[in-house]
């Protein structure tokens, strides 16, 4: 009989601890029943509740990491492109306004570079953009440097140059110094006045030319065409005119100089081109200056402005 009473005494004792464990507060219950292994459902509940709440705001934090992340990406990918879009049309732009200052500056080349070496522009840098068409945008600046002259096949070939820019948002704005362009990290585009004025300049001895291979022509045609070939004869100028050997189709200079336009009236060669690339008009001499209408062979010069002074000239002398 006494040994079949210890197992219900101790059951009986183990009922009271845990029972015991269930009356104490949660904090107890939790330091007490853990040394005793043993665990009630009302001591482990507030415990699970707690790593949940933990769990959840560590969750939050994350994504909101993360989304912070994703949306500095998108908006260095939006501002990247917006950069981009930004360059592409000021380029755009920088490149339709080169154009139309190329144009504007073989417009007015010879007004632009009359002043000659080392002579400021006739025209501000605003008024230049307002001629030529040009709206700046972005504080776009246009920069005009001073007239520079070189050594050319005859007298002299001047010019300028133009830099219209954009400044940097970053930086030092671009300048002028010394007549050397310092851009400062703008973005910009240059007109070469040199560039210009080479083609006009070598347009112009071009025209001379072919205007002596003309009077040439013109000379061995009314040659020809007399009825007496009589190689005394000045084809070059009209009868009656300083020498009296004059017998051509041409006007007389009188011992200076005369429009082409003038002196070819009432020859084959009337209107043709008489103006040289600059508006200028050539010029010719018959009688007088290089020209020789005294003896043979015969001679007639030429004579094509240039805006900056001096001329580029040509002496045709009879064909044969």
């Amino acid at each position: 009989m006494w040994i079949e009473q210890q197992p219900s005494k101790r059951l009986a004792a183990d009922r009271r601890e845990a029972g015991s464990c269930g009356r104490h507060d949660r904090l107890t219950v939790i330091s007490a029943c853990s040394r005793q292994g043993v665990y009630s459902s009302q001591g482990v509940a507030p415990l699970q509740g707690a790593e949940a709440g933990v769990a959840a705001i560590l969750y939050v934090l994350v994504l909101m990491i993360f989304l912070a992340a994703v949306v500095s990406v998108i908006s260095a990918r939006l501002d990247d492109f917006s950069h981009q879009r930004l360059k592409q049309t000021q380029t755009i732009w920088l490149d339709h306004a080169e154009q139309q200052l190329q144009g504007w500056y073989a417009q007015n080349a010879a007004w632009l570079d009359a002043g000659g070496n080392g002579s400021a522009p006739p025209i501000s840098a605003s008024g230049i953009l307002s001629a030529a068409g040009v709206q700046p945008l972005w504080n776009a600046q246009l920069f005009v440097s001073d007239a520079t002259c070189q050594s050319a096949a005859q007298g002299s070939l001047c010019y300028r140059f133009l830099w219209l820019a954009i400044p940097s948002m970053a930086g030092t704005a671009p300048t002028l110094q010394n007549g050397v362009f310092v851009p400062n990290g703008a973005r910009y585009v240059s007109v070469s006045g040199q560039a210009i004025e080479t083609r006009l300049y070598n347009a112009a001895l071009h025209q001379v030319k072919r205007m002596g291979t003309l009077l040439e022509s013109g000379f061995a045609a009314s040659e020809s065409a007399g009825a007496l070939h009589n190689d005394d004869l000045d084809w070059f100028a009209p009868e009656g005119c300083t020498n009296g050997n004059g017998d051509g189709p041409f006007a007389c200079s009188n011992g200076g100089w005369i429009s082409w336009a003038d002196y070819t009236q009432g020859s084959g060669l009337a209107g043709t081109q008489n103006k040289n690339p600059w508006g200028y008009a050539v010029e010719v001499n018959n009688s007088g200056g290089e020209a020789s209408d005294t003896a043979t062979p015969y001679s007639v010069e030429l004579s094509s402005p240039l805006p900056w002074g001096g001329a580029i000239t040509s002496l045709v002398a009879q064909p044969f």
